[in-house]
């Protein structure tokens, strides 16, 4: 396996956050690296994403096809936002930037102004930093924190394996790589 992107993170932002956050910064990289391949501009829109958040960070509705139910009411966050209602909230059923950081979960995190700030590699740590150490206070095995990252929680089958176990795998198995590579450094 070509481990080169390990050196094309952005280690000074990582750092950055991570230690203002108190959370691991290779947890972080991991976690980049899995959802975006280290790509601040990744965007991808969540097609199973069903609930929106308000201003006051409150999941409040949820989006049904072309159409949000009430009573979300998405012109406080397109005012906020100076956008339109009906891109708020297709802007919070996407995700953004290293971390695929969903724009309704920011919302929640307390994300104002625009959801496309999540665009700035900085910003989208800060916030993926916030929803690790959020997680890390509802659950207290690693797995089970990565499990709920990507999937909102960490719900295992009867095998006992988690609904996402591949992408659990996939941050462990870069994990090792991120600690052989910062042993090495």
């Amino acid at each position: 396996m070509n481990n080169k992107w390990v050196m094309r993170l952005p280690w000074d932002k990582i750092d950055d956050v991570a230690s203002e956050h108190k959370i691991p910064s290779n947890l972080l990289a991991a976690i980049a690296q899995t959802e975006s391949s280290g790509n601040q501009f990744a965007l991808r829109a969540e097609t199973k994403h069903t609930w929106v958040t308000n201003q006051q960070n409150k999941r409040v509705g949820l989006v049904m096809r072309s159409h949000y139910v009430w009573p979300f009411r998405p012109e406080e966050c397109a005012r906020s936002a100076g956008t339109t209602e009906d891109t708020e909230i297709w802007a919070q059923v996407a995700s953004y930037g290293y971390c695929q950081l969903m724009g309704a979960v920011a919302r929640e995190l307390g994300l104002r102004g625009s959801i496309f700030a999540l665009l700035d590699g900085k910003t989208n740590l800060e916030y993926a930093a916030k929803l690790l150490k959020r997680l890390a206070a509802r659950y207290t095995e690693k797995n089970d924190i990565l499990a709920a990252y990507n999937a909102g929680s960490a719900v295992k089958n009867l095998k006992g394996l988690y609904r996402n176990q591949d992408y659990v795998d996939k941050v462990n198995e870069r994990l090792v790589v991120i600690d052989q590579f910062l042993k090495g450094k």
